[in-house]
């Protein structure tokens, strides 16, 4: 008898594996919620001095666009997206701002490793763009490292 429970568990998990597998693997233009691969909250913020011109980006992966942006000073954008299974999940923007551009991950497996947890499979990342730089945090109250200049 516990021949069956421990074959019926495997299969049980055998088949969320697979299921996972092919939900993060789709080549859907749509981001796919996937068991057991991890979310993420990417946030980047307008920390420029009070006046500034604003900052104007573009993030993207292989698959997602997701166009241009322009904020204006102390606001923010976020974007939420789901990891690979696998790793490998690698988001970069370029930005622009007052003459300058700089263009960088602002995702893949290293920087996940400092993204600041919000739960079971849930992690959030901030990015603080200033004057003489880009700023990574964990979290929004974290201690932020400066991480490239202009």
């Amino acid at each position: 008898m516990s021949y069956f429970k421990n074959n019926n568990n495997s299969l049980f998990f055998s088949f969320i594996f697979v299921l996972n597998l092919a939900l993060v693997t789709s080549s859907s233009l749509t981001p796919k919620l996937a068991l057991f691969t991890p979310g993420y909250l990417m946030h980047i913020a307008n920390a420029l001095p009070n006046g500034a011109p604003p900052l104007k980006l573009r993030c993207q992966d292989k698959n997602h666009d997701l166009g241009d942006q322009t904020l204006n000073v102390s606001e923010e954008y976020k974007f939420k997206f789901k990891g690979q299974f696998f790793g490998g999940t690698l988001y970069f923007c370029h930005f622009y701002w007052n003459g300058k551009d700089k263009v960088f991950d602002v995702f893949n497996d290293n920087i996940s490793s400092g993204c600041g947890s919000l739960g079971a499979f849930l992690s959030e990342c901030y990015w603080k763009v200033q004057e003489d730089g880009f700023y990574f945090g964990g979290r929004q109250d974290a201690q932020f490292e400066k991480r490239y200049s202009w």
